[in-house]
């Protein structure tokens, strides 16, 4: 860098002086001219040549230093995309757990964590083809999967049974595409009640189990204080009847629509109540919960038990006897428990165009799931696929998750949106969700708060900043410098419209992949059915072989 009387000597210039001074010393040699005219060409030829090379060095060591000016340091930041090195030292080139697409070198990234993952991945991006059916491809795990179309069984029932040996039970309460599925499984929920009752040294589990129902069935909007009291009430009505169905009919009448159909007949609840009075059962407490009951049905005032009641009926009102859950729940076809010895695909489908009469049900199944995985005592892994998880809400789910690992029970979220997640469980909730999934697939970001939490998540790197001074006037010298300055590996906007994946799997750099479908990957483009809404399957250049 040169300041306004600073002037760049010509290293050109010197050496064809050093060149002409040399010339001429060879003809002065040549001619046999005067010795002092033969030494002074040469004292020239040497100075010249000297200052050239002085010039020459000085060139090199300005490179130089430019060249170590212009390096990039970690000083104000280190952050970086991890390296092929980094991730075969991980092991995600090894061909076992959960497809996540491929390396920007083209190779494939699998992960075989023991703990939960995160997808998130916004409408029309590419989440079935590039996770959920993959990771219904490859992974042997006895699977759980929520699938609201029930596209997801159409398309791997047939590769579940044949390449992972698995019996596939699709829980397919409105009979979507059963001449593909076949006949619905079903499952009661209460069965959990009875199995507390039927065994003795669990019986003091029935009603802390009930409540748990209850609080699912009924449960409380997250970040809200209101009706807190109506729902309160609403839960007891529904824990009294639940105990009450179970200790006094056992599996004939323990169905969730026959706790409905209580609910609506004041004068049969009274009679209920009336019973269960009279009983020592649960050492006199389900009397005394009888009692309470009777005395405000009994009152002259019954508008709060009223409303109590309409509560317990609006949160049970998918269950009735005329709807498609009430065949669904009626009985047990299979256990969650047994999964854990006879490895099983379990599909909970619902049905796409009653979404908010489904949800409650599939809530409650996964809590069924849940409770009973834990309960066996046994921590073979049980891999859980919540596709399109925000839809539903199962109760204490994200406080949970620390524990499930200790059981082997592996929950994988995929959802669309996290302020969706904050909204369905809370803020809190999410903030667990972020800190206990040690896998994070990023399919693409649309909220400004998700890309500014990539962004930083991300991190900062130091890069090189050239800065121009133009001077006072148009005629005054440029004059540059370089400075260090910290930037987000990639900006929220620059988070927002990158196409690929980013993926954050434990301690490691982020991760660049490429999104990779299960159509580009043979055998699983052989193995998948076609997605019965489009009617053929998808194709595609094939950019991974694997073998099994």
């Amino acid at each position: 860098m040169y300041g306004p009387s600073q002037r760049q000597e010509s290293l050109l210039l010197q050496l064809v002086f050093s060149g002409l001074f040399g010339w001429g010393v060879w003809q002065s040699l040549k001619l046999q001219a005067l010795p002092v005219v033969t030494y002074g060409l040469g004292f020239l030829a040497l100075v010249a040549g000297f200052k050239a090379l002085g010039i020459a060095l000085v060139r090199l060591r300005n490179i130089l230093m430019r060249r170590d000016a212009m390096e990039a340091t970690t000083q104000r930041g280190s952050a970086s995309w991890a390296t092929s090195k980094e991730l075969k030292r991980a092991g995600l080139f090894n061909t076992s757990g959960v497809f996540l697409g491929c390396d920007t070198g083209g190779r494939p990234l699998f992960f075989d964590g023991e703990i939960h993952g995160l997808t998130l991945a916004p409408a029309g991006s590419g989440k079935t083809i590039a996770f959920s059916i993959p990771a219904l491809c490859h992974s042997p795990l006895p699977m759980i999967v929520s699938d609201f179309k029930g596209t997801l069984a159409v398309m791997t029932k047939s590769l579940r049974e044949k390449q992972h040996r698995q019996q596939v039970f699709s829980v397919n309460p409105a009979h979507l595409y059963t001449d593909q599925l076949g006949t619905p499984a079903r499952f009661n929920p209460l069965q959990i009640l009875l199995d507390d009752w039927m065994m003795p040294e669990r019986n003091k589990d029935l009603i802390a189990d009930s409540h748990a129902i209850a609080l699912q069935l009924c449960p409380e909007p997250a970040g809200t204080t209101e009706n807190t009291f109506f729902r309160n009430g609403s839960r007891k009505i529904l824990v009294l009847i639940l105990v009450y169905l179970i200790t006094f009919h056992g599996a004939g009448k323990a169905v969730l629509s026959e706790v409905l159909s209580l609910l609506r007949n004041v004068k049969q609840l009274i009679e209920v109540c009336e019973v269960a009075m009279a009983s020592p059962i649960l050492n006199g407490e389900l009397a005394d919960m009888a009692a309470e009951l009777h005395y405000k049905l009994t009152a002259q005032d019954t508008r709060q038990v009223d409303s109590f009641l309409e509560g317990a009926v609006q949160a049970l009102s998918a269950f009735s006897s005329s709807g498609w859950l009430a065949e669904s729940t009626s009985t047990c076809d299979f256990r969650f428990k047994d999964l854990k010895e006879c490895p099983a695909t379990v599909y909970l489908i619902a049905d796409p165009t009653k979404m908010k009469v489904f949800a409650p049900w599939m809530g409650l199944m996964g809590w069924a799931a849940i409770t009973e995985l834990t309960r066996c005592q046994n921590t073979k892994p049980v891999f859980f696929l919540l596709d399109e998880a925000t839809n539903f809400r199962i109760e204490n789910l994200s406080n949970s998750l620390t524990g499930l690992r200790e059981f082997g029970i592996r929950v994988w979220f995929v959802i669309q949106e996290l302020e969706e997640y904050a909204r369905v469980y809370g803020r809190e909730s999410l903030e667990t969700l972020l800190s206990q999934t040690e896998a994070k697939q990023i399919f693409g970001a649309s909220g400004a708060k998700s890309c500014e939490l990539f962004s930083r998540m991300l991190g900062e790197q130091t890069v090189k900043a050239v800065n121009v001074n133009l001077g006072r006037t148009r005629y005054d010298p440029v004059i540059q410098s370089v400075s260090e300055q910290a930037r987000r590996l990639l900006t929220p906007d620059e988070v927002r419209q990158f196409t690929d994946t980013i993926l954050f799997i434990r301690n490691l750099p982020p991760i660049h992949a490429i999104k990779t479908g299960y159509h580009e990957v043979k055998p699983w483009s052989d193995w998948v059915a076609a997605n019965p809404l489009f009617g053929s399957k998808l194709r595609g250049k094939t950019r991974v072989r694997l073998k099994y």
